[in-house]
């Protein structure tokens, strides 16, 4: 199976993972959204058909920044 295909399965944030075998459990350890950098391209697009701004967008993926203008 590809991660694209086990990530939609399990419902996982990410198809960057990692499969933890210890005794008779399996974890996932998930890194990120989407390709692991933090924003998923359908989760944003997502948002945005939902009217939501860029601003809105990338505070919900990159929680306690603070957007500014640079001079």
């Amino acid at each position: 199976m590809h991660g694209v295909e086990v990530r939609s399965i399990f419902g996982l944030k990410s198809a960057n993972f990692e499969i933890i075998k210890t005794n008779d459990n399996i974890t996932f350890k998930v890194l990120g959204n989407g390709h692991g950098v933090g924003m998923s391209q359908t989760g944003a697009d997502s948002l945005a058909k939902q009217g939501n701004t860029y601003q809105d967008i990338l505070k919900h993926f990159y929680t306690g920044i603070e957007i500014t203008k640079l001079n």
